[in-house]
């Protein structure tokens, strides 16, 4: 009988970095989530304000995710996103999520006119490949294109009649007052969802002042990991069911000692795969096998060295 291979549990099928977030919309994650840094309030919440989802079909609804760096905003929203799919494909709709987040990946510009205008002329291009832009009204939305009023304003016109948009706007970092342009501007059949790990509590308020005469976002505050979110998460990943292989366990002193230093998910993530893979290279990499805390002070030396590894 072959021996099972070594696997390291802290992969994330079908990625090549440990560090993406978990993404439901087009992989099977929802197993994946763990309840860690208030994310699974936030989600609840989330479907609660959302409700039956008629308010994204008659008015538009934006959300906005907050909290540090690594606290898991991204897969938050991912798992938001894939719930309205879910939902809306129930009711006959078709939701498609458009990402825009990346608009600024080469330079940002600063001024929050020119951001919002650049967002729109991209999305012309971004809704054109995925066939979200109605044939009559491929040349109108061509040629306002960087008429980012115009283009917001019509969107749920030049949508499809089956179909709503979910649109991953890029971070407006501390510009609080983007997020309220964002909201004025939001239609039926719309979307949008931003995350900021820059806009603290002051912000949202402001947020919610300027918003008042236009659609109030849902706002989803994560935060570092709390006591008992490392036991759960490496429980999580270490029992889960139908991994096709070996690994090492760890004892729950372990786990408390690596609580100890971690602040949050991302960071555990990050740390839990580097170690495993440093350990993987050991012989006795097996189910009777175990991770201690001195296989990861040893990788996190070894990372600080060459720089490939944890912490």
């Amino acid at each position: 009988m072959t021996p099972e291979r070594p696997v390291n549990p802290f992969f994330v099928e079908p990625f090549v970095s440990p560090m993406e977030p978990l993404n439901p919309i087009e992989h099977d994650h929802d197993h994946l989530y763990v309840d860690v840094d208030s994310s699974e309030a936030q989600f609840r919440e989330f479907q609660r304000q959302m409700g039956d989802l008629t308010s994204v079909i008659n008015r538009g609804r934006i959300v906005l995710a907050t909290g540090h760096t690594g606290c898991g905003k991204s897969a938050l929203l991912n798992r938001c996103a894939a719930w309205v799919i879910a939902g809306l494909k129930e009711q006959g709709k078709d939701a498609k999520v458009v990402d825009a987040s990346l608009t600024f990946a080469v330079s940002e510009p600063t001024g929050m006119v020119e951001r919002i205008t650049t967002v729109s002329d991209r999305l012309f291009d971004l809704m054109r490949r995925e066939n979200l832009i109605q044939s009559t009204a491929i040349e109108e939305f061509r040629q306002d294109r960087r008429e980012y009023v115009r283009v917001f304003d019509n969107l749920s016109f030049f949508l499809p009649e089956n179909n709503v948009l979910i649109l991953m706007l890029p971070s407006p970092e501390d510009l609080w007052r983007e997020v309220v342009k964002y909201a004025s501007l939001v239609r039926g059949r719309v979307l949008l969802m931003m995350e900021s790990s820059r806009l603290d509590h002051e912000a949202v308020q402001q947020i919610n002042v300027g918003v008042e005469r236009h659609t109030k976002p849902i706002v989803l505050e994560v935060g570092p990991l709390k006591d008992g979110d490392v036991k759960r998460f490496v429980d999580a990943r270490l029992n889960r069911q139908g991994i096709p292989g070996r690994f090492p366990r760890m004892s729950d002193e372990t786990v408390v000692s690596v609580g100890s230093r971690m602040a949050t998910v991302a960071q555990l993530q990050r740390s839990m795969h580097s170690t495993y893979e440093f350990r993987m290279r050991q012989a006795d990499y097996g189910d009777d096998a175990w991770v201690t805390m001195e296989d990861i002070l040893a990788d996190s030396e070894r990372s600080s060295v060459d720089g490939s590894g944890a912490l």
